[in-house]
């Protein structure tokens, strides 16, 4: 290849670049330096820039090695020869060389290194020239450029701390590394690709997006210069599992209130806790749903009735993120008295020495617990005599009352019992019903010779309203049927038309509604007619 010009050099000296293409079709640049004599003694080159620069190529500063580019310019004449070393000891480079655009005849040389070694990196160049030795009195110049490159410790304590401010959040922080003046973070799930997720010249950093939780990550961090190496990676291991509760427990339990302790998750605390309760009556299905928010263990939760059953779910705050940390823990109130009566108390077959006893079961909003039992007394009104029976079960709710006395007002009184806990009474008044009269008492008579009178009492036992009483008589001696006489509102009755000096069988009854009760005889004997007797008086 060569360059040749017919006319002088005078205006043309210079570099001149030829890009020629290969067999392969890629273009080969060939640069040729012309110049006249004096030229050429301006010229000596190549002169170098004495400090190259740097620049890492490296995508990541987690590359192995990284890789990074020293550059500079060199005038007065191209380089044909570019060999580096760093330490006094040769590497192997990727050399590249542009012509500068502009005035004069300057290159701009670019080594590639793929190396990770700190120290003193040198370049010497020179060229090689159609005609070695002097040329015109001059000799050519080997030149150098050097620049020394640092490589920062490796970041210490380098820990990753999960966040409270979201269920994937983590906080990465790391000791100062003496003269860096930055440091790059990145996170690797699996084998992945390492992902930068920050470039900070502090030594923490919050990471808020791009975690997933359930995942593994590994951390990395690197320190760097302005004029150096990354440093090589500290790296920590953190998995985002999902925060746990295992000792939700309760700790008091009333009638009234419940409360609850718990540990902090072990994957991560959250800012608060928030409550969700759902609570009913053990002895119906309606709920009632309560939620309170930023609680702390312990916690009282209050207002619940009596023998309630009640469900919690305890939530942690992790800013947006609000998971369940445990569910459906059941708590059942203690049970109290109850504070409600029995339901209504009805009576059916009613007879005039029994009856039988039903009620309604003990509102649900008053049982208070479970029903146990009932206390049932019943009291005749007028002689004022009680008697108690203990009903075991809370679904006993029927009793036969015997022994009764008819037509007796009896006040019924129920009391239902949780155990030992007595509840409010309920009570009912009902009259047995009608009976045959007992007989009656106290029968008395006054007599004349033709008349007996007889007056008698109530039946000590009417059971009933007495309707009327019926009076039977006859002769002591006689066989044959009585006579029969009725009153319906007197004590008393006269018999007349009888026999002087005669024994009488005398009976009175009472009857009420249902019949007539037994008799009450006696025997009484009318008087003699009394003779009158004539003094004479002579």
């Amino acid at each position: 290849i060569a360059l040749a010009r017919r006319d002088g050099l005078s205006g043309y000296e210079g570099l001149y670049k030829c890009i020629i293409p290969d067999e392969n079709g890629v273009n080969q640049t060939l640069v040729v330096g012309a110049y006249t004599d004096t030229g050429y003694s301006n010229n000596d080159g190549p002169d170098a820039d004495p400090t190259m620069q740097f620049s890492l190529l490296s995508t990541s500063r987690l590359a192995t090695p990284p890789v990074f580019s020293l550059s500079f310019n060199v005038s007065d004449g191209p380089p044909t020869t570019v060999s580096c070393s760093v330490n006094g000891t040769g590497i192997s480079t990727e050399l590249s060389r542009v012509i500068v655009n502009g005035s004069g005849s300057v290159t701009r040389v670019t080594v590639t290194v793929g190396l990770r070694e700190a120290g003193n990196y040198q370049c010497n160049i020179s060229n090689a020239r159609v005609t070695h030795g002097t040329i015109s009195g001059v000799t050519p110049v080997t030149s150098t450029s050097s620049l020394k490159i640092s490589i920062f410790d490796t970041p210490t304590g380098f820990t990753a701390t999960r966040l409270s401010t979201g269920l994937a959040q983590v906080r990465l922080s790391w000791s100062t590394v003496s003269g860096a003046t930055g440091y790059e973070v990145y996170y690797q799930l699996s084998s992945n690709t390492p992902v930068s997720v920050s470039n900070t010249s502090f030594t923490t950093v919050n990471v808020f997006t791009s975690l997933s939780q359930g995942s593994t990550y590994t951390f990395y961090v690197v320190s760097y210069g302005s004029a150096s190496l990354p440093s090589g990676n500290a790296s920590v291991m953190l998995t985002i599992s999902n925060p746990v509760i295992n000792n939700f427990t309760v700790t008091t339990t009333t009638a009234s209130f419940i409360t609850l302790t718990w540990s902090p998750p072990t994957a991560v605390v959250p800012i608060s806790y928030n409550i969700n309760r759902r609570c009913s009556r053990v002895c119906e299905s309606s709920i009632t749903s309560n939620s309170t928010t930023s609680v702390s263990s312990p916690h009282t939760s209050t207002g619940i009735p009596p023998y309630s059953q009640c469900a919690f779910d305890l939530i942690g705050v992790y800013g947006a993120d609000q998971p369940f940390l445990k569910t459906n823990y059941i708590v059942t109130t203690l049970s109290t008295a109850p504070t409600a009566p029995v339901g209504d108390i009805i009576f059916s077959s009613v007879e005039s020495v029994s009856m039988t006893v039903s009620w309604d079961e003990v509102p649900c909003n008053g049982r208070n617990g479970p029903i146990t039992g009932y206390y049932l007394t019943y009291t005749n009104i007028t002689s004022n005599t009680s008697y108690t029976v203990n009903i075991t079960g809370g679904d006993n709710r029927m009793y036969n009352l015997t022994g009764l006395i008819p037509y007796t007002n009896y006040t019924v009184s129920i009391i239902p019992y949780n155990y030992n806990m007595n509840g409010p009474a309920r009570q009912e008044i009902q009259l047995t019903a009608e009976s045959i009269p007992g007989v009656i008492s106290d029968l008395r008579h006054a007599r004349t010779p033709t008349r007996i009178n007889i007056v008698w009492n109530l039946p000590t036992m009417p059971n009933g309203i007495i309707t009327e009483y019926e009076i039977r008589y006859r002769e002591s001696t006689s066989t044959g049927p009585y006579n029969i006489a009725n009153t319906t509102n007197t004590y008393y009755y006269g018999i007349v038309g009888l026999i002087p000096n005669t024994s009488y069988t005398i009976g009175v009854r009472a009857y009420t509604s249902i019949g007539p009760g037994e008799w009450t005889d006696r025997e009484y004997t009318t008087i003699k007619i009394r003779k009158k007797l004539l003094r004479i008086l002579l």
